[in-house]
């Protein structure tokens, strides 16, 4: 159902499966076929699920992680279930020191 052949196999050697467009392998050898997550979706045993608020997945068939904390009031951009949470940097040289004239 959701393997397809990617090798025939012959008299000398076995058939090497792969899976099915929307499908990824998983297990030893190709064992299983997982459905294939999108970004902002990770893999659970009954299928593709949405990554939960606070956390998000930028890749296919990755797993959702923790956005990123930003600081206090220090968030340039918030997060989604695709998208990391950019966080505003300050500056390196945040601290001014100023010289005063000598007399």
């Amino acid at each position: 159902g959701r393997f397809r052949y990617l090798k025939e196999c012959s008299s000398k050697s076995d058939a090497e499966c792969t899976c099915k467009e929307g499908y990824r392998c998983s297990g030893d050898s190709c064992s299983r076929c997982d459905q294939s997550c999108g970004v902002g979706q990770e893999h659970t045993g009954s299928g593709c699920q949405t990554c939960r608020y606070g956390t998000f997945n930028d890749q296919s068939n990755g797993s959702c992680k923790n956005w990123t904390k930003c600081s206090a009031n220090q968030v340039l951009e918030p997060g989604t279930a695709a998208k990391d949470v950019i966080c505003k940097h300050a500056p390196d040289n945040a601290t001014l020191v100023t010289t005063l004239p000598t007399t």
